[in-house]
């Protein structure tokens, strides 16, 4: 036999149809990735209110196998709320954990629609993968705990909501909402539920004041030590101040106690702080101790040069054509019903106005004028004595004690000028 040579014709249909190949696959591919990207697309910027049911149906058929977009489908089939839908919202959530089976977004989302459709323990299961996927996360634990205490698991529910609301602090007050309407009366799993640390019991404390239930809310606060209350500033702080904004001064007093800065002096009733004026700098003191404003046409200051007793008085230059803003003021916890007697020194230097500064003590709670205000001498006058007698209203807890100006009469805003000086302060109940 002879050997025989085949040749074969490159440049006809053989080599144009092996060209075509790669360029056929090509095209498949962009073709697939364009129905993708756009169906992506259409899910990323689906508008629910616009056709967006038929609009993401449109974006599955584009991108069947783009998770993404079963999730959208099922999120707009859970809304319609029809019954015939929630199964086709559960096929399509079944389809997105399917295709990305670590996104926790696709398993908490089919949990809730497990719930919906009445498979709680299915749903429980989806919501758990959820958990699982996504731990410091609190959307997944805030739908699980919720779930668990609609099916009666109380506190594993609470153990889920309490973390929560530790990863998420908006859902903590709901929490303790929670709480508050399962256990109010039984202690023991009321901690339990809102947890055993003493950052959350004090916030839980807070919580409580904050939503007028004020007894309970104290109550709270107290079962905390001395030292868990120092630890617990930010919560103690906004407590105080709900009591000082309603003038629960008593509790004022004793919640200032608790939180008071190392080495500070307890306050008592009764008790004015620097009555000597002597604090040109004073100690954090809360709301207690002497409120200072200095502006241009009151210079309010402790001086050094001339004072009654100690080694410091409180000067106020006043340098004011016109209108006037300033505060020299301390607040006082006072017994109701009770008479009292507040004596002081004062000395004034050139003064001059037909509005002169006078000392007021005032009841907080109603504005109103306890005992006759006290009018500075005019011109030039030496250290002198003054004493007021008062007597506090049956509902007073705290006085205010400050200077103030006498009425100009038909001029509000009459000139003053010249310098008055306290010192001495006493305040004696009779």
């Amino acid at each position: 036999m002879s050997d025989q040579i085949i040749y074969l014709n490159t440049r006809g249909p053989v080599r144009n149809f092996l060209l075509l190949i790669p360029l056929v696959l090509v095209l498949t591919g962009l073709w697939f990735a364009a129905r993708w990207y756009i169906g992506d697309t259409i899910a990323e910027n689906l508008d629910p209110d616009s056709r967006g049911l038929e609009t993401a149906q449109m974006a599955a058929r584009l991108a069947p196998r783009d998770p993404l977009v079963h999730w959208r489908l099922g999120d707009l089939q859970t809304r319609a709320w029809r019954p015939d839908q929630i199964n086709q919202a559960i096929a399509e959530y079944e389809q997105a954990t399917q295709l990305s089976p670590n996104d926790y977004r696709y398993w908490l989302s089919l949990g809730r629609a497990l719930e919906q459709s009445g498979d709680t323990e299915k749903a429980e299961t989806a919501m758990r993968r959820a958990v699982e996927l996504a731990p410091a996360y609190a959307f997944p634990r805030w739908f699980l705990g919720n779930l668990l205490l609609r099916n009666g698991k109380e506190m594993p529910a609470f153990n889920e909501l309490r973390r929560a609301g530790d990863a998420y602090a908006d859902f903590r007050p709901q929490v303790f909402s929670l709480a508050w309407q399962l256990y109010a009366q039984s202690p023991n799993e009321l901690t339990a539920a809102i947890g055993p640390t003493v950052s959350v019991r004090a916030e839980f404390a807070r919580y409580l004041v904050d939503s007028g239930r004020l007894d309970d809310g104290l109550k709270v606060w107290n079962g905390l030590n001395a030292n868990e209350k120092k630890e617990s500033q930010s919560a103690g702080q906004a407590i105080l101040k709900y009591l000082r904004d309603n003038r629960y001064f008593h509790r004022v007093l004793e919640l200032w106690n608790d939180l008071a800065p190392e080495g500070t002096e307890r306050q008592r009733m009764d008790q004015m702080v620097d009555p000597e004026c002597e604090e040109s700098k004073p100690a954090d003191r809360g709301p207690f101790g002497w409120q200072v404003k200095s502006t241009r046409g009151a210079q309010v200051s402790f001086d050094a040069a001339k004072h009654h007793g100690g080694a410091h008085s409180v000067r106020i230059l006043f340098q004011a054509p016109g209108k006037l803003d300033f505060n020299f003021a301390q607040l006082v916890i006072v017994q109701p019903g009770t008479q009292y007697a507040l004596a002081y020194f004062l000395k004034t230097e050139q003064l001059a106005s037909a509005g002169l500064p006078q000392l007021e003590i005032i009841d907080p709670a109603d504005g109103a004028v306890l005992g006759a205000p006290q009018v500075a001498p005019s011109d030039s006058a030496d250290w002198q004595q003054v004493t007021v007698n008062f007597k506090t209203g049956a509902k007073t807890e705290g006085v205010l004690i400050r200077i103030g100006r006498a009425s100009c009469g038909d001029h509000p805003d009459c000139p003053i000028f010249g310098s008055v000086w306290y010192d001495d302060f006493s305040l004696k109940r009779l």
